[in-house]
C-alpha cells in the first residue's frame, strides 16, 4: 500500500518530465515555444488551480495561520542559515546567488498540489493551496533581495511590492478567498471552464519542465550540484518534517510541510539568475539535477512517511 501510493505520486511526474525531454530531443518544441507556453501557464492556468482549491475548501480551513506561520519561520531560518554559511565556502558572488536560490526557492506550486491531490483527493487540500499563496511571495521577495545583494545594486522595494500584488497567483488566491468568504456559487458554465483549466496545468507544466532542462558544464560544477541536491532534497525536508512533527502537525498539515520543503528548485530560477547577474548556467543545472533526483527522493520520503503513518 505504501509503495503503491508512493509510486502513484512520483510516476506521473517522472513520465511527464521524460516526455518533455523526448519532445525536445525530437525537436517538437524549441526554447521559444517553451518560454511562450510557460508564460501562458503562469498568467492563465496557475491562478485557476489556486482558485479552485480554495473555492472547494471549507471556510474554516482556507487559512491555517498556525501552519503558515510555522513555514514562514522555518523558511526564514533556512534563508538566514544559507546567507551566513554559503559565503564561507563559496567566494564568487554570482555562484553564491545561484546556490542560495537553488536551495531556498522550490517548485512549490507545480509539485505540491498534484502530490497532495494524489494522496488526499481533490477538494481536500485548500489548506495547502492557501499556504502556498502566502509562502511563495515571501520566498520570492527574499530571493530577489539576496540576488540584488550579490549583484551589488540597490533593491527597489516599491517595484518589488507592486510586482507581488500584480502576481497572477496572488490574484487567483485573493479571488478564491473573496468568493469563499462571500459564499458565492459560480454559474455552472463558468465553474466547469475554471475546473477544466485547473486540471490541464500539471501535465503541460511538467512536460515543459522536462523540455526546458539544461545540463550545461556539469563536470566543473559537480561540487556545487552535489551540495545543493543533498541540502535541498534530503537535509531541508528532514529538518522541516522533524520539527513539524515535534510541534504537533499531523496528516495533511505535515504532508504540506513535507512537500513544500522537498520539492526541486523552481524552474523560473534560471531566468531570474540570468537577469540578476548570478550564474545562470549553474542555476539551469541545479533545476535539472534537483528535478531529476527529486523523483527518487520524493518517492523514498513518501515510502518512509506513509510507512510510519505520519501523513496518512
Amino acid at each position: 500500500m505504501n509503495l503503491g501510493l508512493s509510486f502513484a505520486v512520483v510516476a506521473p511526474i517522472c513520465i511527464y518530465i521524460l516526455l518533455g525531454i523526448f519532445g525536445k530531443k525530437m525537436k517538437w518544441i524549441g526554447e521559444k515555444g517553451i518560454n511562450e507556453t510557460n508564460k501562458l501557464i503562469y498568467y492563465l492556468f496557475f491562478p485557476t488551480i489556486i482558485f479552485v482549491n480554495i473555492y472547494e475548501s471549507s471556510p474554516e480551513e482556507v487559512f491555517d495561520w498556525e501552519l503558515i506561520l510555522f513555514l514562514l519561520g522555518m523558511f526564514a531560518l533556512l534563508y538566514l542559515a544559507l546567507v551566513i554559511v554559503v559565503p564561507v565556502f563559496i567566494k564568487e558572488k554570482p555562484v553564491q546567488g545561484s546556490v542560495i536560490q537553488g536551495i531556498f526557492r522550490g517548485n512549490q506550486i507545480l509539485y505540491a498540489i498534484p502530490v497532495l491531490t494524489t494522496i488526499y483527493g481533490e477538494g481536500n487540500i485548500g489548506v495547502a493551496a492557501a499556504t502556498i499563496t502566502v509562502l511563495v511571495p515571501f520566498i520570492n521577495i527574499l530571493v530577489v533581495v539576496i540576488l540584488e545583494a550579490k549583484r551589488g545594486t540597490k533593491t527597489n522595494f516599491k517595484k518589488l511590492l507592486l510586482g507581488i500584488l500584480k502576481n497572477p497567483i496572488i490574484i487567483g488566491a485573493i479571488l478564491g478567498v473573496l468568493v469563499k468568504l462571500a459564499d458565492i456559487k459560480l454559474p455552472q458554465v463558468l465553474e466547469k471552464v475554471i475546473f477544466q483549466m485547473s486540471k490541464v496545468i500539471t501535465p503541460i507544466a511538467l512536460v515543459l519542465l522536462g523540455a526546458g532542462l539544461h545540463f550545461g558544464k556539469i563536470k566543473k560544477d559537480k561540487g556545487y550540484l552535489l551540495f545543493v541536491c543533498i541540502t535541498k532534497l534530503v537535509i531541508v525536508p528532514l529538518v522541516f518534517v522533524a520539527l513539524g512533527y515535534l510541534v504537533g502537525f499531523r496528516e495533511i498539515k505535515l504532508a504540506t510541510i513535507f512537500i513544500l520543503s522537498a520539492v526541486p528548485t523552481a524552474v523560473s530560477s534560471y531566468v531570474l539568475a540570468k537577469e540578476m547577474e548570478s550564474d545562470g548556467e549553474l542555476a539551469g543545472e541545479i533545476i535539472a539535477f534537483t528535478s531529476v533526483f527529486s523523483i527518487f527522493t520524493i518517492f523514498l520520503w513518501m515510502v518512509l512517511l506513509t510507512g510510519i503513518g505520519l501523513i496518512i
